[in-house]
């Protein structure tokens, strides 16, 4: 007896080894990757509200030639850090956002613990918490021992040019296994606010949807989630999987894509009550939820999860609890 005890102990242990060896090979360790395309700095002196005031007094057709050339600087720009890869058509908004949102920015940089304002970024946060009073029992029962509360932060953001939004990839490479920390990524970057990202590296890529980044197509494959597309207009759209048309994307000029879901706001803008997504996403998690006013005006939503004094958030309890508040 104490044979097949150890017998069945040690088959246990080689099929442990050997599932953590695939898991690790398919999944952990670094594979193949791309280096991400090269995107310079935008430049404050180039980006100003000052360069806005001066171009207050120019004529029409003078503001459509500093767009137009403004547009060939920034497609000259990715083009040039494509690394082979294909690229999208760079279309500006029509509008300058340094003027549209003027009181926002600010000649210097004006920092606090909940605010940031410079000439071309203005971002605030706002913390918030409440109640749910409802156990979580999602994932069979394991979120039991999770609090029954919810706590967030809203970033409210404008920008004066749509470069002040970038994406960036762990270590710098689209592939399977590359891990780097977001405080790590934020510092290398110098960015001013930083969030994760989507999980574009799900099924090692297969049938994973379309990757734009920064105007670099790095993907583009079937999926059966939502795709969220931040144009290079400022515009943001959502499209189902019938929708995605890649060369379409392309034409329309996307600047970002984000294999996401679910959406929370229907076409109305009003909170969704039923969503496009499988039964994990569904249950309690912490949350990222982008949203979008209109183009140079957007608002990043955390929503802390997983504590014991936190259970995360479902779906359609954004709706009850503070998204058709704060995104409306």
């Amino acid at each position: 007896m104490k044979k097949i005890v150890i017998g069945f102990g040690m088959d246990l242990l080689i099929a442990a080894v050997l599932l953590g060896g695939i898991y690790w090979v398919n999944y952990r360790m670094p594979q193949k990757g791309i280096a991400a395309g090269v995107m310079e700095p935008l430049q404050a002196e180039e980006s100003t509200s000052g360069r806005a005031d001066a171009r207050a007094d120019q004529k029409e057709e003078i503001a459509m030639e500093a767009q137009a050339a403004r547009e060939e600087e920034l497609q000259a720009m990715v083009d040039s850090g494509a690394n082979g890869l294909q690229t999208t058509r760079v279309l500006l908004d029509s509008q300058d956002w340094h003027r549209k949102f003027a009181d926002k920015f600010t000649d210097q940089v004006i920092s606090t613990d909940t605010s940031y304002t410079s000439p071309d970024i203005s971002i605030r946060l706002t913390y918030g918490s409440g109640k749910t009073d409802r156990v979580d029992t999602s994932e069979g029962g394991k979120h039991v021992r999770y609090g029954t509360d919810y706590k967030y932060v809203l970033a409210d953001i404008y920008v004066g040019d749509i470069t002040c939004l970038r994406t960036c990839f762990a270590r710098d490479t689209y592939g399977v296994g590359y891990d780097e920390k977001l405080t790590d990524m934020s510092a290398r970057l110098q960015s001013i606010l930083a969030v994760n990202g989507d999980s574009y590296s799900n099924s090692r890529h297969k049938n994973n949807g379309t990757i734009i980044r920064n105007g670099l197509i790095y993907r583009a494959k079937p999926t059966d989630m939502e795709t969220c597309v931040l144009n290079w207009d400022g515009t943001m759209n959502i499209y189902v999987p019938q929708e995605l048309d890649t060369q379409k994307l392309i034409d329309s000029g996307a600047y970002q894509s984000w294999i996401f879901g679910p959406s929370l706001l229907d076409e109305n803008g009003k909170a969704k009550d039923s969503f496009q997504t499988w039964d994990y996403i569904r249950e309690s998690h912490p949350r990222t939820a982008l949203g979008y006013y209109e183009p140079g005006h957007y608002c990043l939503l955390v929503a802390d999860g997983r504590q014991n004094d936190t259970r995360g958030i479902f779906p359609g309890s954004w709706r009850g609890c503070f998204l058709e508040r704060i995104l409306l």
